[in-house]
């Protein structure tokens, strides 16, 4: 009965275009209140009043940036499927053939997310950080191996020792996102809570993995 009810109150927050629309904003990318506000042209009061029906049903999370505690990120619930998508609408294919992942230290979420991408795919993918860490996070190691991956011989990279010129640049860290990238590609943003303790790894793999399906149906390659 309780899934009956969650596909209820889907149905019923999704039953207006405005809601619809925050959604679809949503699919690939994380966005600020007011970038929703800039693309829906809804003002600050009703967004907020939007934004709390889609919250209710779990649709979406609000949570304060790990980078400028000032601002605050919209992301789509970890129940949003590929279901509460339209269709029919703008399903544009999204060019992922040289797709860089960034964070700051590039030791844990940027390795994993270009190892599941690889992995998915069999498309090579690029990691870098803003202020790279000295090795891979042992935590991460172990994790990817659980999953089959093997990040034994990964090591960070800089920004600068990026060597190809990406057609798809994801930032998985707020903070690298709000200082800004010295990339001209363009750029989604997904705000992955920092893993702190080896305790908080499952939750980074299945957020990381959510995002990644949902790119991965929506990836153009040459």
């Amino acid at each position: 009965m309780s899934d009956a009810r969650d596909r209820a109150a889907w149905h019923q927050a999704l039953g207006d275009v405005h809601r619809l629309a925050i959604v679809d904003l949503l699919e690939l990318s994380d966005a600020t209140p007011g970038e929703l506000g800039e693309h829906t042209g809804l003002a600050s009061n009703l967004l907020a009043f939007h934004l709390d029906v889609l919250e209710a049903a779990g649709l979406v999370v609000r949570h304060r940036s790990q980078g400028d505690g000032r601002r605050r990120y919209v992301t789509l619930g970890p129940t949003a499927t590929r279901s509460v998508f339209d269709p029919d609408g703008d399903r544009t294919a999204v060019p992922a053939d040289r797709v860089v992942f960034v964070c700051t230290h590039n030791s844990a979420r940027s390795q994993l997310a270009s190892a599941m991408w690889t992995a998915r795919t069999g498309r090579t993918a690029w990691s870098a950080g803003s202020q790279p860490a000295e090795h891979v996070n042992p935590d991460a190691v172990a994790i990817a191996a659980a999953h089959g991956l093997d990040l034994s011989v990964a090591r960070p990279h800089a920004y600068g020792q990026v060597e190809v010129d990406p057609d798809l640049v994801v930032s998985v860290c707020d903070r690298v996102r709000e200082d800004g990238l010295p990339f001209d590609a363009p750029l989604l943003h997904w705000s992955v809570p920092e893993p702190e303790t080896a305790a908080d790894f499952p939750a980074t793999w299945s957020d990381l993995d959510r995002r990644l399906d949902r790119l991965a149906d929506r990836a153009a390659v040459a």
